[in-house]
């Protein structure tokens, strides 16, 4: 079973003490009609395979594609520019979990023993 979260499911489990509820749910809401979108490139690019080159319906898919791939970048920078702070947060705690994860890599080598070095013979 295929279980997709949806916007408000996802404030829930993303924890930012410094970002706003509604600027969050804003974020996601977005970033599924984004998700929508490419959904909707891929399917006329699966379409597009169904007709010849030089058949008027195969043009028309292809204006199609160059409309929804604008619509894929408006609303992009949309939500690069609109929602810069939450996107910061998102990098942060990126930087934080692998910080967490290289100093538990570096405690765990700091507990193995040291082997005495071996004097040339």
């Amino acid at each position: 079973m295929d279980y997709t979260m949806d916007a408000e499911d996802k404030v829930l489990v993303t924890k930012f003490e410094d970002i706003n509820v509604n600027d969050l749910n804003n974020f996601f809401q977005d970033m599924f009609s984004l998700k929508d979108l490419c959904d909707d490139f891929v399917e006329l690019f699966k379409k597009e395979e169904r007709y010849y080159t030089n058949e008027e319906k195969y043009n028309e898919i292809l204006d199609e594609e160059v409309e929804v791939l604008n619509y894929i970048h408006q609303l992009s920078e949309e939500i690069r520019e609109g929602y810069e702070e939450v996107i910061a947060a998102f990098y942060s705690r990126r930087i934080e979990r692998k910080k967490e994860r290289l100093m538990k890599a570096f405690k765990e080598v700091e507990k193995k023993p040291k082997h005495p070095k071996e004097e040339d013979k």
